[in-house]
C-alpha cells in the first residue's frame, strides 16, 4: 500500500509536470496573483479626493472652510465656483466625486448666532468614496459647529471650561477593533488572498481529475493505485495539499507583512483550520470534475462557481442580509464558515472556543465531502474494469 501510494504520488507529480495548463494554474498562479491584486491596494486608502466647493457666501468664513476641507487628509479642494450646474457637471464627467454648496450670507448668518445648513453632493456610485467624502465634511462643519457654539456660550456668561462641555456634553469615544484606519486594502487584500487560493486549487485540480476522463486513463490511475480507493485519493491529492498549505503560510506571514496586514490571533490555529478547509476544496473539486469528461468544461464551471461561492461567504455581503435560500445554499460549502473564523482570527485576535462553531460546520461538510468522494472515485474504478474486461 505505501509503494501503490508513492507511485500514485509520483504519477501526480509528472502529470503536472507535462501538463502546462495545470503547472501554471497551481504553481505560477498563486503567488503571481497575491502579488498583483495585493499591490492594487498598496496604499490601501484613497487620499486627496477632487471636490469641489459651490460657494455662494464669499465670505472670511466660507474662505476658512475652504481651506479647513482642503486641509483635511481625504479631500483635495479643485474647483471653487459659485455656479452650481457647473460643479454638478463636473461630478457627471467624473471630474469630481462630489461638492460643497456654502449658501448666501452663510457668514453673516453665522454671527448673527443663526444656524446654517452646509450640503454635501456626492457621487454614490462609488460608496466606500462618498463616504470618505462625507465623512471629512462632516468633521470640517462639526469642527465649525462645535466652535461657534462656544462662542455664543462664552458670550453668554460662561467660562471656558463650562462652554466647552456644555457643547459637546456627549463625547463619542469610538475605537475600531479592526482596519483601525478604515482603508480598502486591510478590509480586502485578507479576503482576497483567500479567493486565490481556493479558486486556483479547485481550477488545477479539477482539470487534473477531468483530464483523466478525457485521456480515459482512469484505469492506469486506478493500476497505479493498487485498485485502492483511499490510496487513489490520497495519492492523488497529497501534493495539492502540501502546495497550498505552503502558499498559506507563504500568505499568512510573508504576504500579510508586505503589505501591512495584521495577524492578531495564534498562527498556529489559522494553519490547522486552514488546512482542513484545503482538504474540503480539494475533495469538492476531486467530485465534481469527475462527472465531467473534458478539461475545459470542467474549468470553466469551476470558473464560474468560485466567485460565486465566494461573493455569497458573507465576506464581501453580509450573510444576514443575504435571501434566507442564498444564506442555505452558502452554508453547504466551506468557504462561508471558513472566512468567518479566518476574519476573527487575523484581525480580532480570536481563539478556538470563538470560532468552535465554524470548526464544527467544516469539519461535517468536509466529512461529508469525503464519503461522497469516496463513493465516486469507487464508482469509477468499477466502470473502468467493466469497460476493460474481456
Amino acid at each position: 500500500m505505501y509503494r501503490d501510494f508513492i507511485n500514485t504520488i509520483k504519477r501526480e507529480i509528472n502529470i503536472i509536470s507535462k501538463d502546462r495548463n495545470i503547472f501554471t494554474v497551481v504553481i505560477l498562479v498563486p503567488v503571481f496573483y497575491a502579488l498583483m491584486y495585493g499591490s492594487l491596494y498598496w496604499n490601501k486608502g484613497e487620499e486627496k479626493l477632487p471636490v469641489a466647493v459651490v460657494d455662494m457666501d464669499r465670505s472670511e468664513f466660507s474662505a476658512g472652510f475652504i481651506k479647513a476641507l482642503n486641509n483635511h487628509q481625504l479631500i483635495n479642494v479643485v474647483a471653487v465656483s459659485g455656479d452650481l450646474s457647473e460643479a454638478r457637471q463636473k461630478m457627471e464627467r467624473m471630474d469630481i466625486q462630489g461638492f460643497v454648496y456654502i449658501p448666501t450670507d452663510a457668514g453673516k448668518l453665522l454671527e448673527s448666532k443663526k444656524s446654517i445648513t452646509i450640503t454635501s453632493y456626492l457621487n454614490t456610485t462609488r460608496l466606500l468614496v462618498s463616504n470618505d467624502i462625507n465623512k471629512a465634511v462632516n468633521e470640517v462643519a462639526g469642527y465649525y459647529a462645535n466652535e461657534n457654539r462656544s462662542i455664543y456660550l462664552k458670550s453668554t456668561g460662561y467660562n471656558s471650561k463650562e462652554a466647552e462641555t456644555l457643547t459637546e456634553p456627549v463625547k463619542a469615544d469610538i475605537r475600531a477593533m479592526f482596519n483601525r484606519m478604515e482603508t480598502y486594502g486591510d478590509y480586502l487584500i485578507p479576503g482576497i488572498l483567500v479567493l486565490i487560493l481556493h479558486q486556483t486549487l479547485l481550477l488545477g485540480l479539477s482539470e487534473n481529475i477531468a483530464r483523466e476522463r478525457q485521456n480515459n486513463s482512469i484505469d492506469e490511475f486506478k493500476n497505479v493505485s493498487g485498485n485502492n480507493t483511499l490510496v487513489a485519493l490520497l495519492g492523488k491529492t497529497a501534493f495539492y495539499f502540501l502546495m497550498y498549505f505552503s502558499y498559506s503560510l507563504l500568505f499568512f506571514t510573508l504576504a500579510f507583512s508586505i503589505f501591512r496586514i495584521n495577524l492578531s490571533g495564534s498562527l498556529f490555529l489559522l494553519l490547522s483550520l486552514t488546512s482542513v478547509f484545503i482538504i474540503s476544496a480539494i475533495l469538492l473539486s476531486v467530485l465534481l470534475s469527475s462527472f465531467f469528461k473534458r478539461k475545459f468544461v470542467a474549468i470553466i464551471i469551476m470558473a464560474f462557481t468560485s466567485y460565486p461561492l465566494f461573493f455569497i461567504s458573507g465576506y464581501v455581503f453580509p450573510s444576514y442580509a443575504l435571501p434566507v435560500p442564498l444564506q442555505y445554499f452558502a452554508s453547504m460549502f466551506t468557504v462561508s464558515p471558513y472566512l468567518k473564523a479566518y476574519i476573527r482570527i487575523t484581525q480580532l485576535g480570536a481563539g478556538f472556543e470563538n470560532i468552535k462553531g465554524e470548526i464544527i460546520h467544516i469539519c461535517i461538510i468536509t466529512s461529508l465531502l469525503f464519503l461522497l468522494t469516496v463513493l465516486r472515485l469507487k464508482y469509477l474504478f468499477k466502470k473502468s474494469d467493466k469497460l476493460h474486461s474481456p
